[in-house]
């Protein structure tokens, strides 16, 4: 072996050396760490259920399939919640029992004016009148007594509603439907779910910086997040969380902020994060101060 040959292999290695070293170096952390790995989740996953218990009449979603807020995922069997809602509205829309009540009383009233002026002449005697005036009484409250009975139905007819509407499973988030769980004429139950949604607008994107950047990264910082292909881009992101419970074993906190979603970017989908203006804290701030020496 020729004698340089020795003499180049250890300089190569003293170079490699010395640029790692350089590398790892204070200095030159912050143009090394201004990025990070990260992933893109959805902001929210719902597992929906049902509020009452029942056999599903038909689910109405797949997956893959955007809703919006208030859409209708499924619908319970709900004939007897259906029926009631029509014995209801026909009470509650009824004004008969008023009505009648209503005659009743004008005719009674007519009938004490009539006696009052008759009992002046002696034509009808005084207890006549008093009969009467407690007959119009009795008929002012029973004319009270139906429009209260309107009420009370027109209360029912609410009640009988929101009873159907339990039967009736809507979204309570826009986004996207990732899995259905249950089928028509399968039963719903408290401690099951019809579908999981995800809400995808906005986007959470979760980090780990190192703990030295701790205090340099800051709630409403601004960031830019690059998705990994076939996304790519460079999309604008403000930190939103920043963990004051650091990970003692990988020595970094965690770190959330929220992209704007409008481009529908999908979710799931692992990323670099960049922060172009700042400067992570020197070593011996983030770990504390260090003790003077004796």
């Amino acid at each position: 072996m020729p004698h340089g040959t020795g003499e180049d292999t250890m300089l190569r290695k003293f170079c490699f050396l010395a640029v790692t070293v350089a590398c790892l170096a204070p200095g030159n952390a912050v143009s090394e760490g201004a990025a990070f790995d990260c992933v893109m989740e959805p902001s929210l996953v719902v597992k929906l259920g049902s509020p009452v218990a029942g056999l599903l009449r038909t689910v109405e979603v797949v997956r893959g399939q955007r809703v919006r807020r208030g859409d209708v995922v499924a619908r319970l069997d709900s004939a007897v919640e259906e029926a009631a809602v029509a014995l209801n509205e026909a009470r509650a829309e009824s004004t008969a029992e008023i009505e009648s009540r209503r005659v009743r009383v004008d005719f009674t009233q007519n009938e004490v004016v009539r006696a009052g002026r008759l009992v002046q002449g002696n034509f009808v005697s005084a207890q006549r009148v008093d009969e009467l005036r407690a007959a119009l009484l009795s008929a002012q409250q029973d004319l009270a007594l139906a429009v209260l009975n309107r009420r009370l139905a027109e209360l029912e007819l609410a009640r009988s509603r929101a009873a159907l509407e339990q039967r009736v499973i809507r979204s309570p988030i826009a986004g996207v439907v990732t899995e259905r769980v249950l089928g028509p004429g399968e039963y719903v139950h408290q401690d099951t779910h019809v579908a999981i949604l995800a809400a995808t607008d906005p986007l959470h994107i979760e980090a780990f910086p190192p703990v030295r950047f701790f205090g340099a990264i800051r709630v409403g910082q601004r960031a830019v997040v690059h998705p990994d292909a076939p996304v790519g881009g460079a999309w604008p992101a403000v930190v939103s969380v920043t963990d004051e419970v650091f990970d003692a074993g990988s020595g970094t906190f965690g770190v959330r902020l929220l992209l704007d979603n409008a481009a529908r970017l999908p979710a799931g989908l692992r990323c670099r994060v960049s922060f172009p203006d700042i400067a992570p804290a020197p070593a011996a701030t983030a770990a504390g101060p260090r003790r003077a020496g004796p």
